[in-house]
């Protein structure tokens, strides 16, 4: 039986103790600040981000790893096994995927040996798809049955987050100085989502940010249509302890999952949405 070998990206925000028992490996992106280049994850943490903006950075560009750096990483992971099936952020947030086909190209037959999956979302959006080809692969599933399982999968995850404010999509260009002026002046906070790999502005909560948390909650689990009750990731960016213990039993009201499991986000994914950004990421039984 072939060995195949699941990797991702590290912007997954899977806890790094789960990607160590299970074997995933993973290639880093980068953040660059007013200081330096760092690996995010290896170099570079959320909170090391995140406490470098609220003290005045004001650089903290992100970057997807280069093809050669993709090929360097399969390669090497092709020692340890004849497959690699590779889970990528979505191709239309980052050149990641882009550049982990591109990889394929410069390494001959073995590029036959590696498939690249286009997750089409972020953060624990893509950690949903790992862990399910993680369990199909202890069932003995084959490659082309995982691949197969994640493009269907990939139109049943719920990928969305509120924001505190607009500042740090602002800092990205993902909105404007006027909507940055307009959330800030009216206490509004951005609710985003990932629809057909694009990330996009789902809707706006108003006032009392910790209370605009809870809406947002209750319209994720209710509105959503039927959801599958198998894994819930709560994932955030420098949020309190008292607010994700707030959060975590929101959601019990609205929907009682067999495991619930609090991540934080990446320094990649923290430096775009910034402080107190917390995301409820979920599958649903149909697209």
């Amino acid at each position: 039986m072939n060995s195949i070998g699941i990797t991702t990206d590290c912007v997954c925000d899977l806890p790094d103790e789960y990607l160590k028992k299970r074997g995933v490996d993973v290639v880093y992106f980068y953040i660059t600040t007013g200081t330096g280049r760092f690996k995010d994850g290896f170099e570079i943490t959320s909170g090391n981000v995140l406490e470098y903006l609220e003290n005045g950075g004001q650089k903290a560009e992100t970057s997807a790893p280069a093809p050669n750096e993709y090929r360097m990483f399969f390669l090497e992971q092709l020692k340890k096994h004849d497959e690699i099936i590779h889970i990528s952020i979505s191709d239309k947030v980052s050149a990641s995927y882009r550049n982990a086909k591109e990889a394929l190209g410069f390494m001959g037959s073995d590029g036959g040996r590696v498939r690249v999956i286009d997750s089409e979302h972020l953060s624990t959006g893509i950690g949903h798809m790992v862990m399910m080809a993680v369990e199909m692969l202890g069932e003995g599933r084959s490659a082309d049955e995982i691949e197969a399982e994640a493009e269907r999968m990939k139109k049943r995850i719920s990928t969305s987050f509120i924001t505190m404010n607009a500042d740090y999509l602002y800092r990205n260009g993902r909105v404007s100085k006027a909507v940055r002026s307009i959330c800030d002046t009216f206490m509004l906070h951005p609710v985003l989502t990932l629809k057909n790999g694009k990330i996009v502005l789902k809707n706006i909560r108003v006032g009392n940010y910790d209370k605009a948390v809870m809406r947002y909650i209750k319209s994720e689990l209710t509105r959503s249509g039927k959801i599958n009750k198998k894994r819930l990731f709560i994932t955030h960016a420098g949020c309190t302890v008292k607010l994700i213990s707030a959060v975590k039993e929101q959601t019990k009201r609205f929907c009682s999952f067999d495991e619930v499991i609090v991540t934080k986000a990446s320094a990649t994914i923290s430096s775009n949405c910034g402080m107190g950004t917390v995301g409820v990421l979920f599958v649903k039984e149909q697209g």
